[in-house]
């Protein structure tokens, strides 16, 4: 379940981080299709895009902080470290594509946290390097309880879409977290400043996937 600070519950069914890519949404085929060379998966949960990847020759590492999605990665075949995006750095080496699949623009967190985490992911990029991710547009999402939340975030001076969350299964919790939900232009916003340039977007319903190249 993933719990918001405002109390909503929705209920996830593990099996879709183990789907097989013919099950995938066409966002998250296109940013595998377009990945090359070596590949950084960020948040890469138990290895379903590095496996794929794997699988297609690519060099693939993925990253996560979750030690318990780390290690059935790990059992898949996948290369992969327990490590936060925050924590990216020149150790890793360098990529041709880095890839934020699964919403994970997300992991960008907020407005202050946002540039940081591109322009640590840039440090880790080839020049003429690609970055793919896929998000969410909150002002797509319909139901009144998240335009409640949206007005809620603004009277506290955070973005609209940006989400509180904690993860939970059972008496099991993770710490909350934030998890951005931007709008392209919003996203672009962030990205400026940084050595990200956005190249295109691709909507598909409420999500929309993001490709940029670093300069």
């Amino acid at each position: 379940m993933i719990e918001r600070d405002d109390g909503l519950l929705t209920v996830n069914d593990v099996a879709r981080y183990f789907a097989p890519y013919s099950a995938w949404g066409p966002l998250e085929r296109d940013i595998c299709q377009r990945a090359a060379g070596r590949v950084l998966d960020v948040g890469c949960g138990p290895g379903r895009h590095a496996e794929w990847l794997h699988g297609q020759g690519r060099d693939v590492l993925g990253i996560d902080n979750s030690p318990g999605a780390v290690r059935v990665a790990r059992a898949r075949g996948v290369d992969a470290l327990e490590l936060s995006v925050d924590a990216v750095d020149r150790s890793l080496g360098l990529f041709d594509t880095v890839l934020l699949g699964g919403q994970n623009i997300g992991l960008l967190s907020g407005p202050e946290q946002g540039p940081e985490v591109l322009s640590r992911l840039a440090s880790v990029a080839r020049p003429g390097g690609r970055l793919f991710g896929v998000g969410m547009d909150p002002y797509a999402l319909r139901d009144p309880l998240h335009a409640i939340y949206r007005e809620r975030n603004l009277e506290r001076g955070r973005m609209p879409g940006q989400q509180r969350f904690r993860i939970r299964d059972g008496i099991t919790a993770t710490p909350w977290f934030d998890y951005l939900f931007a709008s392209p232009a919003e996203l672009e916003e962030i990205a400026a400043g940084t050595p990200w340039r956005l190249r295109d977007i691709a909507v598909v319903g409420v999500q929309y996937m993001a490709d940029f190249v670093r300069d």
